[in-house]
Order: structure tokens, then C-alpha cells, then sequence
């Protein structure tokens, strides 16, 4: 947890981050892939239900504790397929305690995002998400599998597998009531 702490204290001063392809986890990162990160990605949706559900796509990252967590220079990485979204937050961001930080299409229209993104995330396939530091190394990763259009996936637990995330009513630019909680 103290080097998680680090990477987003460097990751806040340095105001560029570069994050490198993803690879298989060994041992130790699955290890620290199974505790609750002080940051994580908490809630996704990747389509809605009417004419406009191909741009409801949300991602939330969420700051459980009780302190400020800056999370500028972080990158948000979406991969669906050979399809890869990148989203850097901006250098300066600070997640409020018990706070969401919302990602989401530039056409949502479920509340006012901090951040918007123009491509459409694949509501049919699995996503993997990666959100990074500087030097390549994760805050987090999480891959979802396809859900109902109307519900979103919220994080419940941290084995690094699509188990990690249950379906449930969306609540974009809200912290879920049942968020697991940093140690």
C-alpha cells in the first residue's frame, strides 16, 4: 500500500505519465492486485438502454478514505479488442475523501462528469482497464464482462478476475454505498 501511496505522490508532481502495454501479472502484483488500492476503479457501464445508449458509457474511479488522493497524471486505459481509449487525467486533480471521479462519454447524460471521452466503449465484450502511474506501474487493473444495458458493474471485490465486479443500478457521480473500503 505504501508504494501505491508513492506512485500517486509522483504521479501528482510529475504531471506526465507514461504507461506501458499491459502484461500477464506475476505473483507479487496479483498479490498487491487482491488489496483494496488506495484509488480504484469502482463503477462501469459500457451502453444504456434508448436512442442514446451507445454514449452511455461511464467509468468512476473512487477514493474510499477519508484524504485527499491527488490523481492528476494518472491514465485511464480502456481496451476492448485491439480497440484502446486513453484517457489522461489532468495534472492538478485532487479525489476529495469518500469521493468519485467520473469518466464518460461526451453525449452522457446521467449527471456532469469531471471528465469526458468522444469514443464508444463495446457493451458486448469484455473491457480491461488499467489505470496507471508514471512509470508504467498499476494503481489498479479490473476487467468486466458484458452486462444488462440498464444496470452498471460495481466493484465488490480485488482477485484481478470479471468476478470483481457485480451488476447493479447505476449511480454515476456517486460513491456506491457497498465501495470497499482502503485498510
Amino acid at each position: 500500500m505504501k508504494r501505491i501511496i508513492s506512485a500517486l505522490a509522483v504521479a501528482a508532481s510529475s504531471g506526465a505519465l507514461m504507461l506501458g502495454a499491459s502484461t500477464t501479472a506475476t505473483a507479487a502484483e496479483t498479490a498487491v492486485q487482491q488489496q483494496v488500492p488506495v484509488v480504484y476503479i469502482s463503477e462501469v457501464a459500457t451502453r444504456g438502454t434508448g436512442p442514446a445508449g451507445a454514449s452511455q458509457d461511464f467509468i468512476e474511479i473512487a477514493n474510499p478514505s477519508f484524504a485527499r488522493v491527488p490523481i492528476g497524471g494518472l491514465q485511464l486505459q480502456a481496451m476492448v479488442g485491439q480497440q484502446v481509449v486513453t484517457i489522461p487525467i489532468p495534472t492538478g486533480v485532487v479525489l476529495g475523501p469518500r469521493q468519485v471521479y467520473t469518466i464518460a462519454n461526451a453525449a452522457f447524460t446521467g449527471c456532469v462528469p469531471d471528465q469526458v471521452f468522444t469514443e464508444n466503449l463495446s457493451g458486448n465484450r469484455p473491457l480491461k482497464l488499467v489505470l496507471g502511474t508514471p512509470g508504467g506501474a498499476r494503481v489498479d487493473a479490473a476487467t468486466t464482462r458484458p452486462h444488462p444495458a440498464r444496470l452498471s458493474l460495481h466493484r465488490v471485490a480485488f482477485t484481478g478476475t470479471p468476478n470483481d465486479f457485480t451488476p447493479a443500478p447505476r449511480t454515476p457521480c456517486v460513491l456506491d454505498a457497498n465501495t470497499p473500503s482502503a485498510q
